[in-house]
């Protein structure tokens, strides 16, 4: 039902009553024009007093919907009613900087001294966006959790009880051997024991690490990553070396806002995680370099060795999840490269099509205060 107002309605008293209400107001006549707004509307999308009159309502519609938006209104105009917009789905308004915000828009269709308009009520809910964003991520957080805590029982009850029955047995084995004078079966269950030992260590210091990655503050550093790379470089010349690997690196980034020692962290695991699955491959190489696009600054370790298949990719950050099991390592440091990443605001994914090798990527996102260059 079409909203009569008499002619005789006062326009100083209607704008005293849209500029009383806390939301953006809009009236559009039947041609899209603005011909009345309030200070809020003004406000929401950085315009100056009185700019917007007498503009299309386009004006504020993203680029991506302006083509389609005059339909819409000739649509509403045929079947007017009382309309909530933007609720359940994302809609967007575009500021005069060209940014976007999230908007929720009511629309209600009125006649005034016997001419068509259309009246909107625009919200920005920007904040209410952010703060369902945080919830979902706090939810996803707990989620991924109870997974890991799942995961833990099940290694606590099965990886790290092998090395203890192995120990057991092992003791068992060196009172025999002791009592028997058989000293040569003495140092072989010794040696099987210091394994298991080492074994049982490793795990433990790995779940230690991972525990650590969540909580601890980060320490932010404006850090140049060739540093890093360089360190860790020198830190593995041994094994670099030993199994005949060329090692390269470029682009990367020179000055990123983070945590030093955490992606240090980062970067060793990946290419520790390098040496170790792409070693048996002829001429093994690990190139580590930098790239950006427009939200973020990306790093990738990339190697020549098998590759991962599709179907491991996504799981292959996982607690405890292993590809290989004849490789060294407890399957805890890629978990670890994705919670640090995490707290940093950012991610890390894996590209490989075998036998192609594999680039495993992190990325740093843009903006929230922090800084990045780059070198070319």
């Amino acid at each position: 039902m079409d909203m009569q107002i008499p002619s005789l309605f006062n326009e100083t008293l209607l704008r005293t009553i849209i500029e009383s209400v806390p939301n953006g107001i809009l009236l559009v006549d039947s041609q899209g024009k603005i011909t009345l707004c309030n200070t809020e509307i003004e406000k929401m999308f950085g315009y100056a007093p009185a700019e917007l009159l007498g503009k299309t309502v386009e004006v504020l519609v993203p680029i991506s919907a302006r083509s389609k938006h005059p339909a819409y209104r000739t649509d509403f105009s045929s079947h007017p009613s009382k309309r909530q917009m933007g609720a359940g789905r994302d809609l967007s308004g575009v500021r005069k900087d060209g940014s976007e915000i999230p908007v929720e828009i009511g629309l209600n269709y009125l006649i005034l001294d016997q001419r068509k308009y259309f009246l909107a009520s625009v919200v920005d809910i920007t904040q209410r966006k952010m703060a369902e964003e945080k919830l979902h991520k706090a939810y996803d957080e707990v989620r991924q959790k109870n997974i890991e805590m799942e995961q833990f029982v099940y290694t606590v009850s099965h990886d790290l009880k092998t090395p203890l029955v192995t120990s057991s047995s092992f003791i068992s084995f060196l009172k025999e051997d002791l009592e028997e004078k058989n000293y040569d079966s003495v140092f072989d269950s010794m040696d099987r024991l210091e394994k298991a030992h080492h074994r049982m260590q490793e795990l433990i210091e790995d779940l230690l690490q991972l525990s650590r990655a969540g909580t601890l503050e980060l320490k932010y550093e404006y850090t140049d990553i060739s540093d890093i790379v360089t360190s860790i470089q020198e830190s593995l010349a041994d094994i670099i070396k030993e199994k005949n690997f060329k090692f390269s690196f470029h682009d990367l980034p020179k000055k990123v806002l983070c945590d030093r020692r955490r992606i240090y962290q980062v970067l060793e695991n990946l290419i520790n995680n390098a040496l170790k699955y792409a070693a048996d491959v002829k001429n093994p190489q690990i190139e580590v370099f930098g790239q950006e696009t427009e939200k973020e600054i990306q790093i990738c370790v990339k190697d020549h060795g098998p590759g991962v298949d599709p179907i491991y990719q996504k799981k292959i950050f996982g607690l405890f999840q292993r590809l290989d099991n004849s490789k060294e390592g407890t399957g805890v440091g890629l978990t670890i490269v994705s919670r640090i990443m995490q707290i940093h605001d950012g991610r890390c994914w894996i590209q490989s099509q075998p036998p192609d090798g594999c680039e495993f990527w992190i990325a740093f996102p843009k903006g929230k205060g922090k800084v990045y260059e780059t070198t070319h």
